[in-house]
């Protein structure tokens, strides 16, 4: 028996000494080797000029391991120091709370800069002996910053404390911002401290990419600032602006505005809400007409005050009997009549087709998340009356980024371009320009110039015979395209259109006669009652466009507008 177990313990030591060598060896090496992380530089993002929107700088986080901690009184200290020196929104309870949580590791705090950092450690060191040194860290804790944050805050969005995107710009591309961390394997001594010479198998970190967005900062600035001054002065719930160029799609603002909210807190609307566009989109209508031959800019109609169609009786905005009307004119005095007239020679088919080409019902591809396609009914929807309420933009509903899309086909010889954020990209030192987006042919440059003539109809002033609907739009030395929109809104409680709730638009083209800039504008329910005096964007369109032509040094046109007649002699 005793030999028995003699023999057993000599087999035990052998396998420790001999047969288990090499796994203690190995759990020893585990213990002296330590991999560090060596960060990636996350890209930075500018505007079109160069002008800095989000950039990295090396930051620092206080942390602690709260089991090393001997006492309150050490904890109390520790808070102390750091309500005092760092402030910020710190408070002791906070603090102590964190300490006394039972966690394994805790952040204090962040977001400070090296040299504070220092200065925090160089007063709470002290605190602890040796055996608990590493009761109070500092830790690499790169910050983010946006030097404007404000405008353009919410199109470049922000990151977490890890520096992961969380919105716009910044979720949208955040693998390709953020880059990709490298490593570096080292050996430390019973202290944890590194032994110098002792770094290999390094993988370099490889930065991330550098963007300049389309954005003009001057000029999402003074947007923002016309468009929330008229959201209040009209007691609209909120309101959003998207400028972009003609030639190719390059958006050089978007702004978005709801009273007592942050940019940042509103988010990019332009892009994540669909509205119903109202009149505005009645260029489907007229634009499909020119393409088939039906109309000029001086077809004569005569509009009476409504029209039925299917189970639903459809009135202009205004009480009228049987009027000669220029095609010109159905689209300067926004007849509702007169447009489903139109529609009705350009048939379904036609009209649908040409929404297609225009991108309504899909998504605009923008650089952003979360983007909306609208909603165009399919015909296997539609009701007897559908083809009542689509040709003059009810029961259709876009972002405005898609209606400054639309605009934007009309400016460019009838070619419509894919929107894009993006003026280039740097990696490695190398900038790349953006290429321009998918072009689709929504119709022929004839068609799209005719289209523009007019569009001056709603833009004119003069007596009854001439006068469109947004002479307040006019531009002086400058030809401007336009036109004005009124949809009524669903009243959530009953889903039906309310009588009361409406999205008023405006959509144009400026210069009309060497267009730069599509512009869309979109209020939530401005009132009439309001110190504004109107519900109508016209008046809006008309400040941001003019600074945007002074902003770019864009040269007055040739020669004035012509004038349409939009009424006829009966």
């Amino acid at each position: 028996m005793l030999l028995g177990l003699l023999a057993v313990a000599t087999i035990k030591i052998v396998t420790v000494q001999v047969v288990d060598l090499g796994g203690y060896a190995a759990k020893s090496e585990a213990q002296r080797t330590r991999t560090l992380t060596l960060t990636a530089q996350r890209g930075t993002i500018t505007d079109r000029n160069g002008v800095e929107l989000a950039l990295t700088v090396e930051g620092r986080a206080v942390a602690a391991r709260p089991a090393l901690f001997t006492d309150d009184a050490q904890r109390q200290a520790v808070a102390d120091i750091l309500v005092a020196d760092i402030g910020n929104g710190l408070t002791t309870a906070d603090i102590m709370a964190k300490l006394t949580s039972g966690k394994t590791y805790v952040y204090l705090a962040r977001d400070l800069m090296p040299a504070q950092a220092d200065a925090v450690m160089e007063k709470i060191t002290p605190l602890f002996d040796a055996d608990h040194i590493d009761a109070v860290v500092t830790e690499r804790q790169d910050v983010r910053e946006y030097p404007d944050n404000s405008a353009s805050s919410a199109v470049v969005g922000n990151t977490d404390y890890d520096g992961n995107g969380l919105s716009g710009f910044e979720s949208k591309f955040d693998t390709k911002l953020a880059g990709k961390d490298g490593e570096r394997v080292v050996d430390v001594d019973a202290r944890h401290l590194i032994i110098p010479g002792s770094a290999r198998d390094e993988t370099p970190a490889v930065d991330g990419m550098d963007v300049a967005l389309t954005i003009d900062s001057d000029l999402q600035y003074t947007t923002m600032q016309m468009l929330s001054a008229w959201v209040d002065k009209s007691a609209a719930k909120s309101g959003c602006v998207v400028i972009m160029q003609v030639a190719d799609a390059q958006i050089a603002a978007m702004a978005c505005y709801v009273p007592g909210q942050t940019p940042r807190e509103t988010g990019n609307k332009a892009v994540t809400d669909a509205i119903e566009p109202g009149s505005v989109n009645k260029v489907v209508t007229m634009a499909a007409a020119l393409e088939k031959g039906l109309i000029t800019p001086t077809t004569v109609f005569n509009v009476d005050g409504k029209i039925t169609v299917g189970d639903a009786v459809i009135n202009d905005a205004w009480a009228h009997g049987p009027q000669n009307m220029t095609a010109t004119g159905i689209l300067g005095k926004s007849s509702n009549v007169g447009t489903l007239m139109i529609a009705q020679q350009v048939g379904p088919d036609a009209f649908v087709d040409m929404s297609a080409k225009l991108g309504q019902g899909f998504k605009t591809g923008v650089q952003l998340p979360a983007e909306t396609s609208g909603r165009f009914p399919p015909r296997s929807s539609w009701s007897s009356s559908t083809f009542g309420n689509l040709p003059i933009g009810q029961g259709v509903s876009e972002s405005l980024v898609q209606l400054a899309g639309m605009y934007q086909a009309i400016g460019n010889n009838g070619v419509r371009v894919t929107p894009t954020l993006i003026k280039s990209t740097t990696v490695d030192g190398v900038t790349t320009a953006s290429p321009l987006g998918k072009q689709t042919v929504a119709m022929s440059p004839q068609t799209a110039q005719t289209l523009i003539q007019m569009l001056h109809g709603p833009i004119q002033g003069g007596d009854t015979n001439h006068r469109g609907t947004a002479p307040q739009a006019a531009i002086t030395g400058y030809q401007v395209a336009g036109k004005t929109g009124t949809a009524q809104q669903v009243d959530e409680s009953t889903g039906e259109y309310s009588k009361t709730l409406i999205t008023s638009t405006f959509a144009g083209i400026v210069p009309a006669d060497n267009p730069k800039y599509s512009i869309a504008i979109m209020l939530d329910n401005p009132r009439g009652d309001s110190p504004a005096g109107t519900t109508s964007c016209a008046p809006l369109f008309h400040d941001i466009a003019a600074y945007a032509m002074r902003a770019a040094d864009v040269p007055p046109s040739a020669q004035e507008a012509p004038i349409y007649d939009l009424y006829v002699d009966n």
